[in-house]
């Protein structure tokens, strides 16, 4: 049996991402046995990889989608591990209900929650989720004692955190919970009483309750594609006007550039590479260029994966090992610049003592900056883009989804030049900054002589935080 239609939410948002599939377990004993209440709520790019392998799109008639989502339902209970006294039990399924809200560029997201009864009688039960284990994603358990039960003992309390995934902590400070696996010990009795079990940190964060289907606003990153932004409203549109058009991209172009703003996205490492360098502007927009070029095409083939290659590889995972790909080669073409630039600064310093000797006094020599490889140039740039960013695989799925491929990949380099102009601006201001420093000696020039070797440093460390960031 399947419940609820189609809600229009005041808002949608997912702690952990666009790419996050949220769990929630209730476990709640009573006289008749043990219920659960089991949901799933798939934020956009899950849903949309769930339409695609049912080749169904978000318009399909509802009796239709309820009908696929109860059959996936049963899938995901399959998933679960119930077992009391180690003897394995079966969950029988009472009623599933599916909710549809419109999430981040038009997109839509799901949420299933499915009530299950299993036929229990007192004892030590455990409980573990095996659905989405790749996936990143908010994962909470609880435990509540029901009438006619008695919870002696318990791995999870009874602090409902995000109240059936329906609202999630506004409190930025409260973790993701990240519960897979639970277990409790209960036995009938004539009265529910309070279940003894680990305490929950964060319990008195602020919450908000909203109706079914709903979600607190978001409260995202600069750049971020959201529900209903201005992006989201234009693309609504089954017919655009040319101004609308040139609208539409000057917010992806715009978008791109405040996504680029945010930390990381090579900003660092470009301003690395050219301060201690002898970079040109030519050599800002090369390197500002080649990180577009890679993050278009990265992006593009997150998508292709998503589309038609979700079932045999997550896109999440794609954009791990593209993140380890890209740190790696970070830190082998900083590696390589700090190992040159540490030679080289040493052979300086022999022919100083040189000159010393010969002349007794200390001369300064020049061109001790590191060289400008053309090959490295490009190298760094486009191990920089390499890694995706969420806000513009949705402008891609988005696009396609209401068949308008050709404006999804145009959005897509739109949102991808805006990126490359802060970077290239991060160049250009590197190289200037670079011009005011007033000569060699003094304090200021043993700055400029050891910055090669710092800024090459600098690259490797880059790499190697993003190397740890993407293997999570």
């Amino acid at each position: 049996m399947m419940a609820l239609p189609l809600v229009a939410a005041v808002g949608y948002a997912h702690p952990m991402g666009n790419l996050s599939v949220n769990h929630y377990a209730k476990l709640t004993p009573s006289g008749t046995g043990v219920e659960i209440t089991f949901a799933l709520d798939l934020a956009e790019i899950p849903t949309f990889e769930l339409l695609q392998a049912w080749e169904l799109t978000k318009d399909a008639p509802w009796e239709v989608l309820e009908r696929r989502a109860a059959a996936e339902a049963k899938r995901w209970v399959s998933e679960l591990r119930i077992t009391e006294g180690g003897k394995a039990l079966a969950p029988r399924i009472e009623v599933t209900e599916l909710v549809v809200v419109e999430g981040a560029g038009n997109l839509p997201v799901f949420r299933v929650t499915t009530r299950l009864h299993v036929a229990a009688k007192g004892g030590r039960v455990e409980f573990e989720d095996r659905n989405y284990a790749a996936r990143a994603g908010w994962r909470e358990i609880v435990v509540v004692a029901s009438e006619g039960a008695e919870v002696l003992r318990s791995s999870k309390g009874a602090v409902d955190l995000s109240h059936g995934l329906t609202a999630y902590p506004l409190d930025p400070q409260v973790a993701p919970r990240q519960d897979q696996a639970a277990w409790f010990e209960w036995k009938r009795a004539g009265h529910p009483v309070e279940v003894r079990g680990v305490p929950v940190r964060g319990s008195g964060a602020t919450e908000v309750l909203l109706p079914s289907g709903a979600r607190p606003a978001e409260v995202a990153a600069a750049g971020t594609i959201q529900r209903n932004d201005a992006i989201s409203k234009l693309l609504r549109r089954d017919h655009m006007s040319w101004g609308a058009m040139g609208l539409l991209l000057a917010l992806a172009f715009w978008f791109g550039a405040l996504h680029a703003l945010e930390p990381g996205h090579g900003k660092t490492m470009v301003a690395a590479y050219l301060v201690g360098a002898r970079g040109t502007p030519k050599h800002a927009f090369v390197l500002g260029g080649m990180v577009t070029f890679t993050h278009t095409v990265s992006v593009f083939a997150l998508g292709l994966a998503t589309m038609f290659l979700s079932q045999y590889v997550l896109p999440e995972k794609l954009a791990k090992v593209l993140g380890i790909v890209s740190g790696g080669a970070i830190i082998w073409i900083g590696g390589v610049m700090l190992w040159r630039r540490v030679r080289k600064l040493g052979d300086a310093h022999a022919q100083e003592r040189g000159h010393a000797h010969s002349h007794g006094r200390l001369t300064h020599t020049h061109g001790q900056e590191g060289e400008v490889s053309m090959g490295g140039l490009l190298a760094l740039g486009a191990s920089g883009g390499l890694v995706p960013c969420p806000s513009a695989l949705i402008l891609l799925l988005s696009a396609i989804s209401m068949g308008k491929v050709a404006l999804g990949m145009l959005l897509l380099v739109t949102f991808s030049l805006g990126l490359a102009l802060v970077l290239t601006a991060t160049g250009m201001l590197v190289l200037y900054a670079r011009n005011l420093f007033p000569g060699r000696r003094g304090p200021s020039g043993m700055l400029v002589r050891y910055m090669p070797v710092v800024s090459a440093a600098a690259i490797v460390v880059i790499g190697i935080v993003m190397t740890r960031y993407s293997l999570g």
